[in-house]
């Protein structure tokens, strides 16, 4: 995948991740090797937590790595919620169980899944392609409200212009029927007054 950059760099550098996880060894050592790669990380060790810190912060996250399986609110759960409270942030789920790919709401769509054990270098690409991938669908998404806002302004100025048009034409046909009854009127008048 092509590197999504900004006037600073790639997409993903310095981006913000939540790591989700009941392990604190797992959370530990994912913490450890993305801040290696200047990633700016905190960690929850629950979906509850996870929510609650994703709700306090002014700023979203750009990435939510979760597991899958935890006690509570499991990481399927927390990314529904995402997907339909935060749909700009992107997800990625963790699981020790090759099966465990979920499906993330009525879409359907299933949701990236990296098996436990993973290598640092096998982390680091997923999460870069995750952030990458999400930006690219919020870049979409910006580009098409922008198209959808100028086909409305355009429809408001054609509608605006109609508006004028129809005003214009009530005022001539006024006029025309102001002139038609002056017009009778005079005829009227004329017929009236006697020959000299």
């Amino acid at each position: 995948m092509d590197a999504v950059t900004d006037s600073h760099g790639p997409i993903w550098q310095g981006a913000t991740v939540l790591v989700v996880d009941n392990e604190r060894v797992m959370r530990s050592l994912v913490r450890r090797t993305l801040e290696a790669e200047d990633f700016q990380v905190e960690e929850a060790d629950d979906g509850e937590s996870a929510l609650a810190l994703i709700q306090s912060r002014t700023d979203p996250f750009d990435l939510v790595l979760t597991d899958l399986s935890m006690p509570g609110i499991d990481g399927r759960q927390l990314s529904e919620t995402l997907a339909r409270f935060r749909p700009g942030v992107a997800v990625l789920c963790m699981s020790a169980n090759p099966d465990a790919v979920p499906r993330i709401g009525a879409s359907d769509t299933p949701v990236r899944v990296m098996l436990k054990p993973f290598t640092a270098a096998a982390l680091y690409h997923a999460v870069r392609d995750a952030i990458t991938r999400s930006s690219n669908l919020i870049t979409s998404a910006e580009h098409e409200i922008a198209q959808a806002h100028a086909g409305l302004s355009r429809m408001a100025k054609a509608l605006e212009a109609s508006r004028t048009m129809r005003g214009q034409t009530l005022d001539l046909v006024i006029a025309a029927r102001g002139l038609r009854t002056a017009t009778e009127g005079k005829v009227l008048i004329d017929q009236e007054q006697p020959s000299r």
